[in-house]
C-alpha cells in the first residue's frame, strides 16, 4: 500500500539532481554520466538507471511496478493505491497555453522537477526530455500543454535560484547529430 510522504526539504539540499526523461534521445550514456549526481528516473528511463535514488510513475499501472528489478530506489506513485510506494500528491501543474487560457496537466517529468525542488536541489539537469516529441506522441488524446509546462517550472525555478540545464533535449539533440 502507498504510503503518504511529505518531502523533506533539506533531503537534497544543495545537491545537483539529474532527472531521465523517457524522451527517445534518452540513452544507457546519459543515466551513465547522471550517477555522479542524485537522480530520478521518469518512466520507461529506470531501464538505463537501475541505480536512481528515485522512481516516478504517477500512474500505478507501470510495468516497473509488476517487475522492479533491481531498483533499490524511492518509488514515487501519482495515486493512493495498493503499490509498495510514497505517495506525495498528485502533482498537478497549471499551464498557461495563451492570454486567458490555462489549464492543469499532471506528468510524471513535471512532477520530478517539483519533487527535487522541494527537496532542496540547487541545480537539476534534464536528461532525455523531449516534450515536443510527447505532445506529437499523444496528440491523439487531447493531452497537450507539456512544452509550456516544462518552459513555466524552469522559468519558475531559476526565478528562486535554481539551476537547470536541459541536456540531450529535442532542441540539442540536432545539433549534436549534426557534427
Amino acid at each position: 500500500m502507498t504510503t503518504p510522504w511529505e518531502i523533506p526539504k533539506e533531503m537534497w539540499a544543495g545537491e545537483t539532481v539529474a532527472i531521465l526523461g523517457a524522451g527517445p534521445d534518452m540513452t544507457p550514456e546519459l543515466a551513465e554520466g547522471a550517477r555522479a549526481y542524485k537522480c530520478i528516473a521518469v518512466n520507461r528511463a529506470v531501464k538505463f538507471a537501475p541505480n536512481a535514488d528515485m522512481f516516478v510513475a504517477l500512474d500505478p499501472r507501470h510495468p516497473f511496478y509488476a517487475d522492479p528489478g533491481d531498483f533499490k530506489g524511492m518509488r514515487i506513485c501519482g495515486v493512493e493505491c495498493e503499490l509498495d510506494a510514497l505517495y506525495a500528491g498528485m502533482f498537478y501543474e497549471t499551464v498557461q497555453i495563451a492570454q486567458g487560457h490555462t489549464i492543469q496537466i499532471r506528468n510524471n517529468a513535471l512532477a520530478a522537477i517539483r519533487i527535487a525542488s522541494l527537496a532542496g536541489a540547487a541545480k537539476i539537469l534534464l536528461l532525455g526530455f523531449d516534450p515536443e516529441r510527447y505532445e506529437e506522441i499523444h496528440a491523439h488524446t487531447g493531452f497537450y500543454g507539456l512544452v509550456q509546462g516544462l518552459e513555466q517550472i524552469i522559468a519558475e525555478l531559476r526565478g528562486k535560484g535554481i539551476q537547470i540545464e536541459r541536456i540531450d533535449s529535442h532542441s540539442t539533440a540536432k545539433k549534436r547529430r549534426g557534427k
